[in-house]
């Protein structure tokens, strides 16, 4: 009687132990799910100032992103919510479909193509050395991130730009190697006058000795390192097309890798110009267990 009593003391310790074990492991495995992350964009034109508010939800691996923009008057009512994602071609193991969906609007999608050392974002490609080539093929194509899509076309010279521009903001997750260098990228972008003519283009970059980018240069697009000091790199930027001209100054931090640009942006239409400078608040993220959701206050975890 006394050995049965003491096999099933045993026995209920055991279980306890186990259950308290995989209690532990489960909440391991469940913690730490999500980082939120905040960032204000400053925007000053004619001397006015706007400050914008921009909440980011990012999963471990960055395949599912919601990105959320606040009212002006009110940091704690969301006004507008953006959803990335990407799903599997079942036919091609070498492309993947990226979606984009911004509040109620229609869902817009981009194929993503991987094939010799180019990168096809619809119709456009990117070409790049073979060890940027590796790390894209398993970071996008593989773990589907979506921010080290948007890193690839944020020069934007793709049509599809616009639908990466909350992307573009100063949220830290992507990895920048000095060995990673983007040689060309050809677009073939729609005309806006019309919908039958399309204005296609090549950029190709160069770099210094060192690996350094040295400049971009197209036919209606140029960017060239203009000087750096111990914080920040300075680029200079000059593009047209047949709608609008622009001259940008980009300073790009060293540390954070933030950028904040001085636009001068002339409308041909109306001979009108215009010019602002943008810049970023430093980036305030914190690691939480569950997704919030999207009508939360955000401002309580900051």
């Amino acid at each position: 009687m006394q050995l049965k009593l003491k096999n099933k003391i045993i026995t209920t310790v055991i279980l306890s132990f186990s259950t308290l074990l995989l209690s532990f492991c489960v909440s391991k495995m469940t913690s730490e799910n999500y980082t939120i992350a905040w960032v204000q964009q400053i925007t000053v034109e004619n001397g006015e100032k706007t400050t914008d508010n921009f909440y980011g939800i990012f999963p471990k691996n960055n395949d599912t992103i919601f990105i959320y923009k606040a009212a002006e008057d009110d940091p704690k009512r969301i006004e507008k919510q953006y959803r990335y994602t990407f799903k599997k071609t079942p036919k091609n193991t070498n492309a993947i479909d990226f979606y984009y969906k911004e509040d109620t609007q229609p869902e817009e999608t981009l194929r993503v193509r991987f094939e010799k050392n180019k990168v096809f974002v619809n119709d456009d490609s990117y070409t790049v050395n073979e060890s940027y080539y590796k790390f894209l093929m398993q970071k996008v194509l593989q773990e589907n991130s979506v921010l080290e899509l948007a890193a690839l076309t944020k020069d934007g010279l793709g049509d599809y730009q616009p639908l990466f521009e909350p992307l573009s903001k100063n949220w830290g997750q992507t990895k920048s190697e000095k060995g990673f260098k983007l040689l060309e990228i050809a677009t073939k972008n729609k005309n806006n006058q019309t919908d039958s003519q399309f204005f296609q283009q090549k950029v190709t970059f160069s770099y210094g000795k060192q690996g350094d980018f040295l400049k971009a240069e197209g036919e209606n697009y140029k960017k060239t390192k203009a000087k750096a000091n111990q914080k920040y790199l300075k680029y200079d930027i000059s593009e047209t097309n047949e709608r609008s001209s622009s001259e940008i100054e980009l300073y790009q931090n060293k540390k954070t890798l933030s950028d904040s640009v001085s636009v001068r942006w002339e409308q041909f239409s109306t001979a009108k110009e215009y010019s602002f400078i943008k810049y970023q608040s430093k980036l305030q993220k914190k690691i939480i267990s569950q997704k919030p959701k999207p009508d939360s206050d955000f401002t309580k975890f900051f």
